[in-house]
Protein backbone atom coordinates (compact mmCIF):
# COMPACT_ATOMS: atom_id res chain seq x y z
CA UNK A 1 0.00 0.00 0.00
CA UNK A 2 1.40 3.46 -0.85
CA UNK A 3 -0.29 6.27 0.91
CA UNK A 4 0.61 9.82 0.94
CA UNK A 5 -1.10 12.04 3.38
CA UNK A 6 -1.11 16.36 3.10
CA UNK A 7 2.23 15.93 1.47
CA UNK A 8 3.31 19.32 0.30
CA UNK A 9 6.93 20.15 -0.89
CA UNK A 10 8.96 23.47 -1.44
CA UNK A 11 11.81 24.37 -3.30
CA UNK A 12 12.70 28.17 -1.43
CA UNK A 13 9.55 30.01 -2.63
CA UNK A 14 8.30 27.77 -5.34
CA UNK A 15 5.78 24.99 -4.41
CA UNK A 16 5.61 22.03 -6.15
CA UNK A 17 3.44 20.09 -4.43
CA UNK A 18 0.70 21.45 -2.02
CA UNK A 19 -1.28 19.23 0.58
CA UNK A 20 -1.26 16.50 -1.69
CA UNK A 21 -3.29 13.23 -0.98
CA UNK A 22 -2.90 10.13 -3.16
CA UNK A 23 -3.47 6.17 -2.31
CA UNK A 24 -2.86 3.12 -4.37
CA UNK A 25 -3.90 0.06 -2.57
CA UNK A 26 -2.66 -3.52 -2.48
CA UNK A 27 -3.02 -5.21 -6.02
CA UNK A 28 -3.46 -1.82 -7.34
CA UNK A 29 -2.08 0.46 -10.96
CA UNK A 30 -2.68 3.78 -10.63
CA UNK A 31 -1.33 6.03 -13.35
CA UNK A 32 -0.06 9.82 -12.39
CA UNK A 33 -0.35 12.07 -15.01
CA UNK A 34 -0.06 15.85 -15.19
CA UNK A 35 2.48 18.18 -17.35
CA UNK A 36 5.46 18.48 -17.31
CA UNK A 37 6.85 20.38 -14.17
CA UNK A 38 3.86 19.68 -12.22
CA UNK A 39 5.47 17.49 -9.74
CA UNK A 40 4.97 14.00 -10.46
CA UNK A 41 8.63 12.80 -10.47
CA UNK A 42 8.79 15.00 -7.37
CA UNK A 43 6.32 13.22 -5.45
CA UNK A 44 7.81 9.79 -6.54
CA UNK A 45 10.86 10.43 -5.09
CA UNK A 46 9.43 11.28 -2.24
CA UNK A 47 7.45 8.37 -1.59
CA UNK A 48 10.66 6.16 -2.39
CA UNK A 49 12.48 8.09 1.08
CA UNK A 50 14.94 9.90 -2.13
CA UNK A 51 13.32 13.15 -1.21
CA UNK A 52 12.36 15.02 1.91
CA UNK A 53 8.37 16.29 1.88
CA UNK A 54 8.55 19.80 3.68
CA UNK A 55 5.40 18.46 5.32
CA UNK A 56 3.24 15.82 5.06
CA UNK A 57 3.02 11.93 5.78
CA UNK A 58 3.75 9.11 3.69
CA UNK A 59 2.80 5.74 4.56
CA UNK A 60 4.46 2.37 2.42
CA UNK A 61 3.11 -0.75 3.52
CA UNK A 62 1.16 0.33 6.66
CA UNK A 63 4.88 1.86 8.03
CA UNK A 64 5.34 5.59 7.88
CA UNK A 65 8.21 6.00 5.42
CA UNK A 66 9.94 8.71 7.34
CA UNK A 67 10.59 7.11 10.86
CA UNK A 68 12.17 4.00 9.07
CA UNK A 69 13.88 5.02 5.57
CA UNK A 70 15.71 1.64 5.53
CA UNK A 71 12.49 -0.93 5.74
CA UNK A 72 10.69 1.04 3.14
CA UNK A 73 13.19 1.29 0.63
CA UNK A 74 13.59 -2.51 1.37
CA UNK A 75 9.72 -2.44 0.24
CA UNK A 76 9.99 -0.50 -2.99
CA UNK A 77 11.43 -0.89 -6.03
CA UNK A 78 12.13 1.82 -8.04
CA UNK A 79 12.19 2.58 -11.96
CA UNK A 80 13.32 6.70 -12.68
CA UNK A 81 14.58 8.45 -15.55
CA UNK A 82 18.20 7.02 -14.81
CA UNK A 83 18.57 2.95 -14.84
CA UNK A 84 20.70 3.29 -12.08
CA UNK A 85 22.75 0.40 -13.63
CA UNK A 86 26.64 0.10 -13.79
CA UNK A 87 28.31 0.26 -16.98
CA UNK A 88 31.42 -1.82 -16.21
CA UNK A 89 29.00 -4.75 -14.52
CA UNK A 90 27.29 -7.40 -16.38
CA UNK A 91 23.91 -8.09 -16.54
CA UNK A 92 24.17 -10.39 -13.78
CA UNK A 93 26.29 -8.24 -11.82
CA UNK A 94 24.50 -5.70 -11.42
CA UNK A 95 21.05 -7.75 -10.74
CA UNK A 96 23.91 -9.23 -7.75
CA UNK A 97 24.65 -5.49 -6.63
CA UNK A 98 21.37 -4.39 -5.67
CA UNK A 99 20.45 -7.94 -4.31
CA UNK A 100 23.15 -7.73 -1.75
CA UNK A 101 22.37 -3.80 -1.13
CA UNK A 102 18.55 -5.46 -0.06
CA UNK A 103 20.41 -7.58 2.19
CA UNK A 104 18.87 -10.86 0.65
CA UNK A 105 20.50 -14.23 1.27
CA UNK A 106 23.83 -14.97 -1.04
CA UNK A 107 22.96 -18.37 -1.29
CA UNK A 108 19.86 -17.49 -3.62
CA UNK A 109 20.73 -15.04 -5.92
CA UNK A 110 22.14 -16.94 -8.96
CA UNK A 111 18.68 -18.76 -9.69
CA UNK A 112 16.81 -15.28 -8.60
CA UNK A 113 19.15 -13.02 -10.62
CA UNK A 114 18.76 -15.85 -13.33
CA UNK A 115 15.32 -16.08 -12.70
CA UNK A 116 14.83 -12.52 -13.32
CA UNK A 117 16.82 -11.58 -16.57
CA UNK A 118 14.56 -14.33 -17.74
CA UNK A 119 11.72 -12.46 -17.09
CA UNK A 120 12.83 -9.49 -18.66
CA UNK A 121 14.28 -11.20 -21.86
CA UNK A 122 18.21 -10.70 -21.35
CA UNK A 123 19.00 -14.28 -20.29
CA UNK A 124 20.88 -14.42 -23.23
CA UNK A 125 22.67 -11.50 -22.07
CA UNK A 126 23.50 -11.97 -18.48
CA UNK A 127 27.22 -11.78 -18.99
CA UNK A 128 27.54 -9.08 -21.19
CA UNK A 129 28.56 -5.86 -19.58
CA UNK A 130 25.83 -3.02 -19.51
CA UNK A 131 28.37 -0.70 -21.19
CA UNK A 132 26.96 -2.85 -24.85
CA UNK A 133 23.21 -2.42 -24.04
CA UNK A 134 20.99 -0.30 -26.02
CA UNK A 135 18.65 1.86 -24.30
CA UNK A 136 15.97 -0.15 -24.52
CA UNK A 137 17.85 -2.86 -22.61
CA UNK A 138 19.31 -0.80 -20.06
CA UNK A 139 15.36 -0.19 -19.18
CA UNK A 140 14.98 -3.58 -19.28
CA UNK A 141 17.97 -4.19 -16.96
CA UNK A 142 16.79 -1.56 -14.76
CA UNK A 143 12.97 -3.17 -14.31
CA UNK A 144 14.58 -6.52 -13.17
CA UNK A 145 16.91 -4.21 -10.75
CA UNK A 146 13.45 -2.68 -9.31
CA UNK A 147 12.26 -6.16 -8.87
CA UNK A 148 15.22 -8.39 -7.98
CA UNK A 149 14.07 -8.36 -4.04
CA UNK A 150 10.34 -8.89 -4.63
CA UNK A 151 9.46 -5.50 -3.57
CA UNK A 152 5.61 -5.00 -2.19
CA UNK A 153 5.64 -1.29 -4.39
CA UNK A 154 6.52 -0.54 -7.56
CA UNK A 155 7.40 3.01 -8.13
CA UNK A 156 8.11 3.76 -12.23
CA UNK A 157 8.61 6.68 -13.93
CA UNK A 158 7.70 6.70 -18.05
CA UNK A 159 8.88 2.86 -17.69
CA UNK A 160 7.82 2.39 -20.84
CA UNK A 161 10.22 4.95 -22.55
CA UNK A 162 13.03 3.81 -25.04
CA UNK A 163 11.61 -0.01 -25.09
CA UNK A 164 10.83 -1.34 -28.17
CA UNK A 165 7.36 -3.36 -28.93
CA UNK A 166 8.72 -6.63 -27.58
CA UNK A 167 10.20 -4.77 -24.19
CA UNK A 168 6.49 -2.90 -23.99
CA UNK A 169 4.90 -6.46 -24.10
CA UNK A 170 7.59 -7.78 -21.82
CA UNK A 171 7.00 -5.22 -19.35
CA UNK A 172 3.08 -5.33 -19.36
CA UNK A 173 2.86 -8.66 -18.79
CA UNK A 174 5.18 -8.13 -15.42
CA UNK A 175 3.13 -5.16 -14.48
CA UNK A 176 -0.23 -7.37 -14.73
CA UNK A 177 2.15 -10.31 -12.82
CA UNK A 178 3.14 -8.26 -10.12
CA UNK A 179 -0.78 -6.55 -9.43
CA UNK A 180 -2.12 -10.50 -9.58
CA UNK A 181 0.62 -11.33 -6.38
CA UNK A 182 -0.70 -8.25 -4.54
CA UNK A 183 2.10 -5.24 -5.68
CA UNK A 184 0.95 -2.12 -5.09
CA UNK A 185 2.14 0.29 -8.40
CA UNK A 186 1.99 4.12 -9.14
CA UNK A 187 3.04 4.56 -12.65
CA UNK A 188 3.82 8.24 -13.96
CA UNK A 189 3.56 8.43 -17.52
CA UNK A 190 2.04 10.83 -20.78
CA UNK A 191 1.12 8.07 -22.94
CA UNK A 192 -2.79 7.58 -21.87
CA UNK A 193 -3.00 4.45 -24.41
CA UNK A 194 -0.42 2.51 -23.17
CA UNK A 195 -1.80 2.68 -19.55
CA UNK A 196 -4.96 2.70 -20.54
CA UNK A 197 -5.07 -1.41 -20.73
CA UNK A 198 -3.42 -1.28 -17.34
CA UNK A 199 -4.22 1.40 -15.00
CA UNK A 200 -7.32 0.78 -12.27
CA UNK A 201 -7.43 4.68 -11.93
CA UNK A 202 -5.58 7.48 -13.19
CA UNK A 203 -4.89 10.53 -11.33
CA UNK A 204 -4.51 14.11 -12.50
CA UNK A 205 -2.19 16.00 -10.99
CA UNK A 206 -2.33 19.45 -11.00
CA UNK A 207 -1.14 23.07 -9.11
CA UNK A 208 0.33 20.56 -7.03
CA UNK A 209 -2.47 18.30 -6.01
CA UNK A 210 -4.53 15.36 -7.12
CA UNK A 211 -7.41 17.65 -9.27
CA UNK A 212 -9.12 14.43 -11.05
CA UNK A 213 -9.37 11.08 -10.94
CA UNK A 214 -10.69 8.10 -13.23
CA UNK A 215 -11.45 5.00 -12.65
CA UNK A 216 -10.94 1.84 -14.54
CA UNK A 217 -14.79 2.26 -16.60
CA UNK A 218 -13.95 6.07 -16.97
CA UNK A 219 -10.61 4.83 -18.39
CA UNK A 220 -11.87 2.21 -20.65
CA UNK A 221 -14.94 4.35 -21.76
CA UNK A 222 -12.30 6.59 -23.48
CA UNK A 223 -12.94 9.08 -20.51
CA UNK A 224 -9.24 9.85 -19.46
CA UNK A 225 -8.42 10.59 -23.10
CA UNK A 226 -10.85 13.31 -23.65
CA UNK A 227 -10.58 14.11 -19.89
CA UNK A 228 -6.59 14.92 -20.67
CA UNK A 229 -6.93 16.13 -23.63
CA UNK A 230 -9.60 19.16 -22.20
CA UNK A 231 -7.24 19.36 -19.45
CA UNK A 232 -4.31 19.86 -21.75
CA UNK A 233 -5.85 22.45 -23.97
CA UNK A 234 -6.62 24.83 -20.49
CA UNK A 235 -3.28 24.58 -19.75
CA UNK A 236 -3.97 22.04 -16.80
CA UNK A 237 -1.80 19.15 -18.64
Amino acid sequence: MIEARGVSKHFGRRKVLSWLDIRVGDGEIVALMGPNGAGKTTLLRILATLLEPSSGQVIIGGGDAREDPIRTRRLVGVVGHSTYTYDDLTALENLRFFWSMNSMPRRDFQRAGIEMLRRVGLSHRMNDRASVFSRGMRQRLAIARALIHSPKVLLLDEPFSSLDQKGVDILTQILMEERSRGCSVLIVTHDVQRIAALADRADILQGGRIARSFDSSAIRRGDLDAGYRASSEAGVA
